[in-house]
């Protein structure tokens, strides 16, 4: 085949492969939409995100391209001028695909508030008011090209396409007014505005008192916490707000809700409360990434039937007057269409009769002296992948190795049973609440920990909060690889939690604490592998020819460097470590080491929670669009639980006026580092 030949045959089919291939990325993006809840991996986003864009992309170029043609009528340089006829049915069609799926209408969160487009589409970012304007300007094309196409000798062919058009114009305009509505900034109006409505909504046929203050609030909570069971009313299902749209955009809920809240958690097991807020997150997706209540069922339903008897049309119409070729791809479109319509719409009604909606609950590892394992055994290759620019990836693909299936479910136990025990035993007005919410391990240090071994330890907590991570997750690893591995499952969920938030430092240190250095795993990284270099060596040796022992896997290298660092006197951060993990080792050697593992657990738990409360509901949102993140469900497991919100963190004052005129101060609250009294 020659050049001309080529450029005749790709004039000839260019449309049918435009046409195909847009209904072909629609089933893609369908089957996609639906795995991406359970599918986290890099490979299958980059693909979904590609799909997504194309979509549009293919449908807009097709329409410019129908647009184009008609303009210089080029249909009637074709034998017989039968190629344009078909084309009336084709524009409806390709307004249909770029309506989109119902479940998967943005991408990512930055969708919703500044579309997207893509360099295959050349454009740049355009707010959702430009973008249903450019919509509207698609459609127009779409008329006109179906005007242009119609030559008026087939009334079935255009009644076919007249059915076609309602449903297209209307999904077509649906998805932009759905990208809308999701936009934290519309959000943040709607539910600002109706606050108040909220309130009166879940409070209706309550027999609470109003409750205004934050003093009658955590008294109340108390009080309800410490009541007798039997004494206890837990609020039913329906009078608890499942969809958490408000955290979601830092305005939390009244006291009167979240006391509702607090009662119907506390009285749930660990696992139910892992449920929970399992089914709000999911829900919360729907509402930020899929066509949430936007009209969607009457239009599925219109289209399905429309798409039916336009088929019936169709086949009723005169199709022996167009070209086989356009007779067989207005066929597949149709059939096809209407396939995807009929499956979206079983779909869609199947996830709304299930109770619980499924979302991912993995819990994303990454710790440190794996990491350098892996490294050293892939040396040369990680060298490679550095000179490509791709380190980062790799990482992402090494660090994703997730616990097992019990693993999130027993973390969430964890903490919902620290946060309880602590609303029955510690908190009980409102300097206890807010100190509570301050610690991050200083409360369990002072709680468990005797007065002579307090400072060591605690000192290591009032480090920077990324340098304390880096502290207490090599000394877990320490304590752990050492002498006192009790092998029960709270010891594992520990060191869960400590490879959690090192994950948390090298790849989402934005969602850890603002303000994190990602830095600091790749200053402990080097003091690691310094430790395990001998003293006497080449330049040229390489670094496993300088180990004495085979590293075998990350015991090996565990064990190595508590030999090395025993003996090292540097001040870094692995000396650190060591030193915090003998305090810890130290408290009591009698009990099996379950003294020190109750002062690591409950460490981890205030950090991880402490991490929780101070990342904002937007960066939890744009987490939930790339699978999500545990750190979601703390942050929701404690505003469910009563915990302070990170908006009222903010605007509580904290300074205030004393009886002489001089400003005095409340506790600090500009520094993590807070001083905890428990009274014994």
């Amino acid at each position: 085949m020659g050049f001309g030949e080529a450029v005749r045959w790709w004039e000839e089919w260019q449309m049918r492969l435009l046409v195909l291939s847009s209904l072909i990325l629609q089933y893609f993006l369908y089957i996609t939409a639906v795995l991406r809840k359970h599918c986290t991996a890099p490979l299958f986003k980059s693909i979904t995100w590609l799909a997504y864009l194309l979509s549009d992309a293919i449908a807009i170029y097709a329409l410019a391209t129908l647009f184009n043609r008609h303009k210089k009528q080029e249909w009637l340089l074709s034998p017989d001028g039968r190629t344009a006829g078909l084309e009336l049915l084709w524009v409806p069609i390709l307004l249909l695909h770029l309506g989109g799926q119902d479940n998967i209408t943005a991408y990512s969160i930055e969708d919703n508030e500044l579309w997207r487009r893509h360099f295959l589409t050349a454009a740049s970012q355009v707010s959702a008011r430009n973008m249903i304007y450019n919509y509207c300007a698609i459609i127009t094309v779409g008329i006109y090209v179906f005007r242009k196409s119609w030559s008026g000798r087939d009334k079935r062919l255009l009644e076919a396409a007249i059915l076609l058009f309602i449903p297209g114009i209307l999904k077509c305009l649906e998805k932009p007014w759905a990208l809308k509505r999701a936009c934290i900034s519309s959000m943040a109006i709607s539910l600002g505005s109706r606050k108040d409505e909220d309130s009166e909504e879940y409070t209706t046929g309550s027999t609470e008192p109003n409750i205004n203050s934050l003093e009658d609030y955590v008294k109340a909570a108390s009080e309800y916490v410490n009541m007798a069971d039997d004494k206890k009313q837990v609020p039913d299902d329906h009078q608890v707000k499942d969809v958490p749209d408000n955290l979601f955009v830092d305005l939390p809920y009244p006291y009167s809700v979240r006391l509702k809240n607090i009662k119907y958690i506390i009285s749930k097991t660990g696992y139910k409360a892992h449920l929970r807020v399992q089914s709000s997150l999911s829900r919360m997706f729907s509402r930020l990434y899929t066509k949430y209540k936007v009209c969607g069922s009457l239009i599925r339903a219109l289209l399905v039937v429309l798409t039916f008897v336009a088929i019936r049309l169709f086949h009723m119409s005169h199709r022996d007057a167009y070209d086989v070729a356009d007779v067989k791809v207005t066929y597949a479109l149709l059939c096809c269409t209407a396939a995807l319509e009929c499956i979206s719409v079983i779909t869609m009604v199947c996830f709304r009769s299930m109770s619980k909606a499924p979302w991912p609950d993995q819990v994303a590892q990454c710790n440190l002296i794996g990491y350098l394992a892996r490294d050293m055994k892939q040396r040369r290759f990680r060298r490679l992948v550095s000179l490509l620019g791709w380190d980062r990836y790799l990482d992402r693909f090494w660090c994703m190795a997730t616990c097992r299936s019990p693993s999130s479910p027993g973390i969430t136990k964890l903490i919902h049973g620290h946060i309880n025990l602590q609303w029955k035993e510690r908190i009980k007005e409102v300097t206890s609440y807010r100190k509570f919410n301050e610690s991050r391990g200083q409360w369990t240090v002072f709680e468990v920990v005797k007065c002579g071994d307090k400072q060591k330890i605690e000192s290591s907590l009032r480090r920077p909060f990324d340098e304390s991570v880096i502290l207490w997750h090599l000394a877990t690893e320490f304590c752990f690889f050492d002498r006192v591995d009790t092998g029960r499952e709270e010891t594992y969920h520990c060191r869960g939690i400590s490879n959690y938030m090192v994950y948390l430092l090298l790849m989402n240190p934005e969602m850890l604490m603002p303000g994190a250095r990602r830095r600091i795993f790749w200053v402990a990284y080097d003091q690691l592998r310094g430790l395990l270099k001998e003293e006497p060596a080449d330049e040229g040796t390489e670094l496993t020819e300088k180990i004495k022992i085979p590293l075998r896997g990350r015991e090996d290298i565990t064990r190595k460097i508590i030999q090395k660092v025993k003996k090292s006197t540097n001040g870094d951060l692995v000396r650190e470590a060591w030193e915090l993990a003998q305090d810890l080792m130290d408290l009591e050697n009698n009990d099996q080491g379950a003294k020190t593992w109750k002062v690591i657990h409950g460490v981890w738990v205030e950090m991880i929670c402490f991490s929780a409360s101070r990342c904002r509901g937007f960066l939890h949102a744009k987490s939930l669009g790339k699978g999500g993140e545990y750190l979601s469900y703390v942050w929701l497991l404690r505003e469910y639980m009563g915990m302070e919100t990170l908006a009222q963190r903010m605007q509580r004052p904290d300074l205030e006026f004393t009886e002489a005129g001089d400003l005095g101060a409340t506790a600090p609250k500009s520094t993590p580092i807070v001083t905890v009294t428990v009274n014994k």
